[in-house]
């Protein structure tokens, strides 16, 4: 395997990069407004349009509200940065579940995109 990559559906793909873009990551337009690329590290997260990640998913998506679907964790190096990330996010439409705090022996928070999706962020 040389590589991989996050397929994530978004019910607006323009919402959703100017979320992502908000709260410090590079965001990058796909070719039309069903695709767009967030580089988190050296591992991109596509989000597309709902309808079109279904349309070759092969079944339903998860509705986020009534379960979970997975995690995407990703690690920060200092505390400060978890604290400056929960207020971009909270201001920009998102949702801190957890922290920032200590949880489970690291410094971090878990948080919600602006589609339910969930992400948790640790100082290790």
């Amino acid at each position: 395997m040389k590589s991989y990559w996050l397929n994530i559906p978004v019910k607006d793909v323009r919402a959703s990069m100017d979320f992502f873009k908000h709260i410090g990551f590079e965001v990058n337009a796909g070719e039309d407004e069903a695709l767009a690329q967030v580089i988190a590290g050296e591992q991109p997260i596509l989000l597309f349009r709902e309808d079109v990640l279904q349309s070759f998913m092969g079944g339903e998506l998860t509705d986020t509200k009534a379960g979970n679907e997975f995690i995407v964790s990703f690690n920060m190096e200092r505390n400060k940065e978890v604290d400056d990330l929960c207020k971009r996010i909270t201001s920009n439409g998102g949702r801190v579940l957890e922290g920032p705090a200590e949880i489970r022996g690291y410094y971090g928070c878990l948080f919600t995109d602006l589609d339910g999706h969930k992400y948790n962020v640790l100082v290790m």
